[in-house]
């Protein structure tokens, strides 16, 4: 009886340490997506910074005289925001809260998509892909049991950037 009570308690912290792994490295998957969705303004004020030095102009006449140039700079802007949701939705997953980090995860994919913005889209899509395997979500299951009230409730950041992407949209497909 004893020895069959302390295989169990070594089969539990053997699960429990390979849980911890797990999320550890899922952590660090996280950490990785949020770097690169943060440095992504700097390198386009860079990148707008050296284009007015070499025309010989200020930063505010290169995006009034490039409007294309001042849609890819105002995507770039969107990216803090997309970390701080993201922030939010692994602290929620930590509590339990799947239903919330699922809602947000799609509206994110979505508002990558419709920016144009693929590699943000793929990155996006892997965290998404590592959540669902390391928290074994039933993504669809989740979505079903969502009223408009919960995902509303839920996904209010993300629908901001969802329609602050698909004004963007139309402005590139306008540009075009």
């Amino acid at each position: 009886m004893v020895l069959q009570d302390n295989q169990k308690l070594l089969l539990c912290n053997q699960i429990k340490h390979i849980l911890e792994k797990k999320l550890k490295r899922l952590d660090r998957y996280y950490m990785i997506a949020k770097v690169f969705l943060m440095v992504t303004p700097f390198i386009a004020y860079l990148y707008l910074s050296l284009l007015a030095m070499m025309r010989s102009i200020t930063l505010p006449e290169v995006l009034s005289s490039e409007p294309s140039v001042a849609v890819i700079f105002l995507i770039a802007m969107i990216n803090p925001y997309i970390v701080y949701l993201l922030n939010i939705a692994q602290r929620k997953l930590k509590e339990g809260d799947i239903k919330f980090a699922c809602i947000n995860f799609v509206l994110l994919l979505l508002a990558q998509a419709l920016t144009l913005n693929s590699l943000y889209f793929m990155i996006i899509a892997y965290l998404f892909y590592v959540t669902v395997k390391t928290y074994d979500i039933k993504v669809f299951k989740t979505l079903k049991e969502f009223t408009m009230k919960y995902t509303f409730q839920y996904g209010g950041g993300s629908f901001i950037v969802v329609a602050f992407s698909t004004v963007c949209l139309f402005a590139t497909l306008r540009l075009m």
